[in-house]
């Protein structure tokens, strides 16, 4: 039988601990024991989430491009083994797909590249830029995935590595920011599914981001441009706008659009979560495993569901995590 606490002639449910994702519902208002204090679930929000494991990669390593949905996602290229220099990093043209249990190996891409970006769904998908692992040389080649196998198309106009990709077709792509040589570039690309064409550049020129979104709705959040970002700019199609900076200063890895994002992870390593509501970055629930250099399953994802895989610490990883969250914001309720 359920506890009651009395509020102004009101009886209010009793409660020892917040309640989970699955359990919160909209409009509830309870009185928590533990922490003395009455509180209320609204809609939107810093999501309430956790973090739970899922299946391991066959190939452990980081910096793959990445593109599909928290069940179904893809990774391609990346590299496998540590180095002082960009030398002794071994690049890889590996290829996987994730069902939302397992890893599979399937077909290779042909230009062996990491830190390289990837769009689309597992049956139509485009991997562009990155770099040479021998001389770490940004990369312009892209690559358009069939469903069965990879074929080179027409190259980016700016090579880049360590840039932001958005797009959830393999006909409309965003490239935007990223290094090239020793310099942080501004320069924006948008692919129409034949040509690469630049439009209006990002506001503050960095690397080391992720991105997310679509062609028309896309966000680039933290990175670095000399020192860690925490800047948030967002694309509505046309031009870049700056937005509400992240609490913590990172190179991320990050998924989402304009009013519904999410970044985890990053340099230090990281594990630290943060979640966009429209209007700031909330930190929620922290990774299980803190790394940098991991991968999303690219321009898809939001703040209540997206998968990180892969990533580096002391060590390349294999491990899988997914983001599982209810839409909602548990809020202290000031009495007197």
């Amino acid at each position: 039988m359920s506890e009651y606490k009395g509020i102004k002639g009101f009886q209010v449910q009793t409660r020892t601990e917040d309640p989970g994702p699955t359990e919160a519902q909209a409009g509830d208002f309870y009185y928590n024991s533990t922490t003395g204090q009455f509180k209320n679930i609204i809609t939107g929000g810093a999501p309430l989430g956790s973090w739970s494991a899922g299946g391991d990669t066959n190939l452990a390593g980081d910096s793959y491009g990445g593109y599909g949905t928290q069940s179904a996602t893809g990774k391609a290229g990346g590299r496998t083994t540590p180095g002082p220099s960009p030398a002794l990093t071994t690049g890889v043209t590996n290829h996987e797909q994730y069902n939302g249990t397992s890893w599979t190996e399937t077909n290779d891409i042909n230009q062996q590249r990491w830190l390289g970006e990837a769009s689309g769904v597992q049956t139509s998908a485009l991997l562009y830029g990155g770099a040479y692992p021998a001389s770490n040389n940004p990369v312009l080649n892209t690559e358009y995935w069939n469903g069965s196998s990879w074929t080179e198309v027409n190259d980016l106009s700016t090579a880049r590595r360590s840039h932001g990709g958005a797009g959830t077709a393999h006909t409309a792509a965003l490239a935007y920011a990223g290094r090239m040589g020793t310099s942080y570039i501004a320069n924006t690309e948008l692919w129409d599914g034949t040509n690469w064409t630049e439009v209006n550049n990002v506001n503050s020129a960095r690397g080391y981001v992720t991105g997310g979104g679509t062609s028309t709705d896309a966000i680039l959040v933290g990175g670095y441009g000399g020192s860690n970002e925490a800047k948030f700019e967002n694309w509505d199609g046309t031009s870049w706008t700056e937005n509400a900076d992240l609490n913590t200063a990172r190179q991320t890895i990050s998924a989402g659009i304009t009013t519904n994002a999410i970044v985890m992870g990053g340099s230090g390593p990281s594990a630290k979560t943060e979640a966009f509501d429209g209007t700031s970055w909330t930190e929620v629930a922290d990774l299980a495993t803190a790394r940098y250099d991991a991968n999303t399953g690219g321009s898809t994802g939001s703040n209540t569901s997206t998968i990180l895989y892969g990533g580096y610490s002391t060590q390349y990883h294999a491990n899988t995590e997914e983001w599982t969250a209810a839409d909602f914001e548990i809020k202290t309720v000031t009495t007197s």
